[in-house]
């Protein structure tokens, strides 16, 4: 059974701030699809989904949804092995206890 935990019980703050970024998709350089995907599998944050448009190779890069969801933690571009995304830190944004999900990683 799977309790869910609220972290505003165990942390004594109201807001906080996390990253906010930009991430750059060069969709000729990508091998997308089932070659790879690694950026997809590797987002903690699920904001990659395999693109449905073919790039100049034949592959499916990805496409980035809810942009807002990112926390530019850099693994999409650490895992890419075509060097085909980047990851950029633009600002930061405040967040309260209540909108920060607690999740388990499986990787």
């Amino acid at each position: 059974m799977k309790h869910e935990v609220s972290p505003a019980r165990y942390w004594n703050i109201k807001e906080c701030t996390i990253p906010v970024g930009k991430v750059t998709i060069i969709a000729n350089f990508c091998k997308g699809g089932d070659d790879c995907d690694e950026c997809i599998r590797f987002c903690p944050e699920k904001v990659l989904v395999r693109g449905t448009v073919p790039n100049e190779r034949g592959y499916f890069p990805p496409v980035l949804v809810e942009e807002e969801k990112c926390t530019v933690c850099g693994r999409c571009q650490l895992y890419c092995s075509e060097n085909a995304i980047f990851v950029q830190k633009i600002g930061e944004r405040t967040v309260t206890p209540e909108e920060i999900v607690v999740r388990e990683e499986n990787f």
